[in-house]
C-alpha cells in the first residue's frame, strides 16, 4: 500500500547536532543534494515531487526538518531514490560565496541551544536517579521477554533484519513536536509505553527491536531527540506493530480499540515512588524546563535569522520548474 510516512532525521540535541542521513540515505542507488538552495524554493520543488509520485502510486517518505517542521528532503524507497536539502550553513557555495559566513548568526544562536540542551543533560539524570534507586531492573527483564515472545509468537522475517534509525519529533523554535500519529496511521497494533524517567522504557525499547531483527524482521529505531542515545519508538512494519515512549513530551493515549497500554512504571517501580518524592521531584523538573525553555529560544532566534536571511534570497519560478521535471526524471 502506498503511503507518505513522515519523519525526521536530524535533531538538535543535549549531545549537539546529531544527524541520520547516512542511515536514510546512504545505500540509496540515486539520491540528489540540493546544495545552496533557499528553503522556500526547494519547499516547492519537494511539493512538485510529492505530487508526482502519489499520482504513481508510491510510497513517500517525508523528512522534516528539525528546527521548524518543514520538508527537507523526500525518499521513494520503491524507486531506491531521494533529494535533500542541505543546510546553507554547512559549507555550501553560492555563486562562489561561503553561504558559512552569510549563515554564521545561525550557526551561532544553533549552537548555544546546544549548550542548553547539554545543561539540561544532568538535571535530566538527577530526575533519572530518583526512580533507577526504585525500579526492579530483573522484572523489567523479565517483562521484556514475554513480550518479545508474545509479539513475534516465533514468526520469522525472509531474511537478516535490518534497522533504520529516525527521530519521531524534535525541539523546534517553538518547543516540542511529534509525528507519532502520522508514523502509525497504517499499523494494526500500537502499543502505548508509559513510564518514568529511568523507568527502562529505553532499554525495553531496543531488546524489543535486537530480537525482531534477529528473527529477520526489519524496523525502525526512533531515537530521543534531546539524548539521540535513547529509544523512543520501535516500528515492525511487517507485523503491523510497534511500541512508543508515550510520556511526555510525546504524550498520546489510545484511540483504538487495539491500541493498547504497557505501563512500566507499575509493573517495576515500587509503588508510592512518586508520593515520596514529590519536592524533589517538582525542583528538579522546574530546573529542567527552566533549560529547555532557554534553549527554545536560542533555537527561535536560529530561526529568525534563517527567515530573515531567506526572505532575500531570489529564485526564478522557470528555473525551480525546469530543476523539478530533471530530478524527476533523474529519480523516478
Amino acid at each position: 500500500m502506498n503511503q507518505t510516512i513522515p519523519f525526521l532525521i536530524s535533531s538538535h540535541s543535549s549531545r549537539g547536532y546529531v544527524s541520520f542521513y547516512r542511515d536514510c540515505f546512504g545505500s540509496l542507488e540515486r539520491a540528489e543534494v540540493l546544495s545552496g538552495w533557499p528553503k522556500t524554493a526547494a519547499e516547492k520543488l519537494f511539493e512538485g515531487l510529492t505530487s508526482a509520485a502519489e499520482a504513481r502510486g508510491l510510497t513517500v517518505w517525508r523528512i522534516l526538518h528539525s528546527l521548524d517542521g518543514s520538508v527537507e528532503g523526500l525518499v521513494f524507497p520503491e524507486h531506491s531514490a531521494g533529494v535533500y536539502l542541505s543546510r546553507p550553513w554547512d559549507g555550501a557555495v553560492q555563486n562562489g560565496i561561503s553561504l558559512s559566513e552569510i549563515y554564521r548568526p545561525v550557526q551561532e544562536s544553533l549552537e548555544e541551544a546546544h549548550r542548553y540542551f547539554s545543561s539540561a543533560l544532568p538535571i535530566h539524570d538527577q530526575w533519572e536517579a530518583v526512580y533507577i534507586a526504585q525500579t526492579d531492573f530483573a522484572r523489567l527483564d523479565s517483562l521484556a521477554q514475554e513480550t518479545i515472545f508474545q509479539l513475534l509468537d516465533g514468526q520469522k522475517g525472509s531474511e537478516e533484519g535490518r534497522n533504520r534509525m529516525r527521530f519521531l519529533g524534535a525541539a523546534t523554535h517553538l518547543g516540542s513536536m511529534d509525528v507519532v500519529p502520522e508514523i502509525t496511521q497504517s499499523l494494526a497494533r500500537r502499543i502505548f509505553i508509559k513510564g518514568r524517567p529511568g523507568t527502562g522504557k529505553s532499554t525495553f525499547l531496543k531488546k524489543i527491536r535486537a530480537a525482531a531483527n534477529a528473527a529477520g524482521w526489519d524496523t525502525e529505531e526512533y531515537r530521543c531527540a534531546f539524548d539521540p542515545n535513547s529509544a523512543d519508538m520501535v516500528v515492525i512494519r511487517g507485523l503491523g506493530l510497534c511500541l512508543f515512549d508515550s510520556t511526555s513530551p510525546h504524550e498520546h493515549f489510545p484511540e483504538r480499540p487495539s491500541d493498547e497500554i504497557l505501563d512500566l512504571y507499575e509493573a517495576a517501580v515500587t509503588p508510592g515512588t512518586d508520593e515520596a518524592n514529590a519536592e524533589a521531584l517538582r525542583e528538579i523538573a522546574a530546573a529542567y524546563k527552566a533549560q529547555i525553555r532557554l534553549a527554545t529560544g536560542a533555537l527561535h532566534t536560529a530561526w529568525e535569522s534563517w527567515s530573515a536571511l531567506e526572505a532575500a534570497w531570489p529564485w526564478e519560478e522557470k528555473a525551480l520548474q525546469q530543476e523539478q521535471e530533471r530530478i524527476l526524471q533523474k529519480l523516478l
